[in-house]
Formats: C-alpha cells, sequence, structure tokens
C-alpha cells in the first residue's frame, strides 16, 4: 500500500530536526565549545622557615648564664627596595594603585603619550619567578579555549594581570610558560624569553635551538613580537612587513628596566579620548617609562590590563576579549 504524503511529513520533520541539531552541534563545537588541549598544573613554591637556636659554650654552658656578656644585634630586612628613580614621565602621570608583599612591588600609573591612555604597571620582584602565566581553563592547545583575563586572574588569585601572546592562536612557535615546555616549534619570529633570575633575553626562534633558551633558565617564553626595544635603543619599525605596526592600535607588552625591575604597559586605542599607537610610537612609550628591553605582545581588542579586581584600561570592543593565556603576579 503506497504511503500518502501526511504519513511522510513526521519522517520528514525528523529528518530536518536531526539535521538541524547535528548541523547546531557542529557548528557550536567547531566555534564555540571548548575542547582538546593539554591540562595544565600551576607551579607550587614551597617556603624554607629557618628556626633559631641555642647553643652551649662547653665552659660557661648555654649562652647567657656566663659571667660575660656580648652585645645582641639585630637587624631589620627592609624588604624590596625600588632600584633607582622612578621615570619622570611616571612621576608626572596618576597613580592608579599599589601593592607590595615580600617578594614584589608594584605601582599602577595612567600616563598620556601618542595621543593615547596609557596604563604602566611598574613591577619590581625578588626573581624572575613572581611573574606568572595563565591559560585559559588552564589548558594549552586545543579549540575554542578562551577565557577573559578577568576570569583567568580571579581564579588564580592575582592583584595584577595583562593580556600576552596568545600562544594558542598559532600553531608554531616555542612556548615555554612557568618553566613548562608546551610547544618545540620554531617560528620565523624573535621571542622573548622572562629567565628564572630575572634576565630578559631576545632569541630569533629559527636559530635558537630550544634546549639552549631552556639551559640558560628560562621561566616564560612568549612569541608574538617583534622586539620593539633592544639594550636600550628603538629598534621597532612600521616597514617591518606586518600590517598591523604600521596603524595606530591598541598595544601591550612587556619591558625590562634592569634584572627583577619590569614594565608592563597598555594603550588604548580606537577611540576619539585614545588614537592608538603604531610599533615605532610604541617603543617610544616604552623608552619613555625607562625600559632598556622591550616586547610588543598581542594588541587590538586583545588588549587588556587588570589590577586589583577591575580592567583599569578601556578595551577596543567596549568588553574584554576572551583570549588564551596572559601574565599575572599573584597576591
Amino acid at each position: 500500500m503506497p504511503v500518502g504524503p501526511k504519513r511522510l511529513l513526521p519522517y520528514i520533520a525528523g529528518f530536518y530536526a536531526l539535521l538541524f541539531l547535528f548541523t547546531t552541534f557542529t557548528l557550536l563545537y567547531e566555534f564555540v565549545i571548548p575542547h582538546g588541549g593539554i591540562v595544565i598544573t600551576d607551579p607550587v613554591f614551597t617556603t624554607t622557615i629557618t628556626v633559631p637556636t641555642t647553643t652551649a659554650d662547653p665552659i660557661t654552658g648555654p649562652i647567657g648564664t656566663g659571667t660575660t656578656t656580648e652585645p645582641v644585634v639585630t637587624t631589620t630586612d627592609p624588604g624590596l627596595v625600588y632600584p633607582g628613580e622612578v621615570p619622570a614621565a611616571l612621576l608626572g602621570g596618576t597613580v592608579l594603585g599599589t601593592y607590595e608583599n615580600e617578594n614584589v612591588l608594584i605601582t599602577l600609573y595612567q600616563i598620556r603619550a601618542s595621543n593615547s591612555d596609557v596604563y604602566v604597571a611598574d613591577v619590581v620582584t625578588t626573581d624572575g619567578s613572581q611573574i606568572l602565566a595563565a591559560l585559559a581553563f588552564n589548558t594549552f592547545g586545543g579549540t575554542n579555549i578562551v577565557q577573559t583575563v578577568s576570569t583567568m586572574a580571579e581564579d588564580h588569585d592575582a592583584i595584577f594581570a595583562i593580556n600576552s601572546d596568545y600562544a594558542s592562536h598559532y600553531d608554531y612557535g616555542y612556548v615555554i610558560r612557568n618553566g613548562m615546555i608546551l610547544r618545540t616549534s620554531a617560528s620565523y619570529r624573535d621571542c622573548v624569553v622572562l629567565n628564572a633570575d630575572g634576565t630578559v633575553a631576545f632569541h630569533t626562534e629559527e636559530e635558537t635551538p630550544l634546549q639552549s633558551i631552556v639551559d640558560d633558565g628560562a621561566w616564560q617564553l612568549w612569541s608574538f613580537g617583534p622586539v620593539i626595544v633592544r639594550d636600550g635603543v628603538s629598534v621597532a619599525s612600521v616597514n617591518d612587513g606586518l600590517a598591523r605596526d604600521a596603524v595606530n592600535n591598541p598595544r601591550s607588552g612587556f619591558g625590562a628596566v634592569s634584572a627583577n625591575h619590569f614594565m608592563f604597559v597598555t594603550v588604548d586605542g580606537r577611540t576619539d579620548a585614545s588614537h592608538g599607537a603604531d610599533i615605532e610610537e610604541f617603543a617610544d612609550i616604552m623608552l619613555l617609562v625607562g625600559c632598556t628591553q622591550a616586547y610588543n605582545f598581542d594588541g587590538g581588542g586583545s588588549a587588556t590590563m587588570w589590577f586589583d579586581g577591575a580592567v583599569v584600561n578601556n578595551p577596543s570592543e567596549g568588553t574584554e576579549r576572551k583570549v588564551g593565556d596572559c601574565v599575572y603576579i599573584r597576591r
């Protein structure tokens, strides 16, 4: 008996419903649902506590019981001391916040440069390991593994955070985070390395074996670029072949004044109030705040600086863009 058109309707509707669900899931899986990647654990730091002990003198007995006494000299550890003088450009700006513990000093400034609002975190640390990296969902690689800088900062009990190189956006380029090697394929780019002793170095990836970088004590390695200040001189050029570098854009970057003295900088852009900076102007800003070495991070809508619970700059898209990673400093 032939099946009438009306009897076929439920089957046709069911087919299209399944097709819709399959297509929807495929699109969500491809562009929205996080999946894949390598889960990374946060570094664990141990603290050694030294307890003073009393020793006995073989003649007079325990210290303090003899007939003679020696003056006791006590010293107080002053903690971290700011090295040198604060750059004049920062002294002329507005202090947005400060933070201090036994391992880090942070002063956050807002200044004007290149017709833009510029946010500068002046950071002094005991060593390079105080500068930490967070990954979206604690995962490297994969698909759709992105979070806002705010979310990553809050999840890691940070006091300060800034977007970095969005390493998962690329399929190549060295990646080291918190001392862990996450990708070994070289890119055509120059990377910047923060060593555990607080020194900073640049390397051309295609010419430098990753193992030699690791052997030098690499703690963080970021691969985006370009290098914009080297040994106190601007090496940035709007004619470097990267179209984004010749355009006024929001920008984020990392700079070193000296070992364990760093500047993290975010420039607002793409608004009437802030034009943004091309790569040469960005290098000039890094020199203005005292950097002897400086490196360009991911910018545009990704440029985000966060401090003590709030985004301090004005992301160009009106809200935070979700990214793959950030740099942060723990409370």
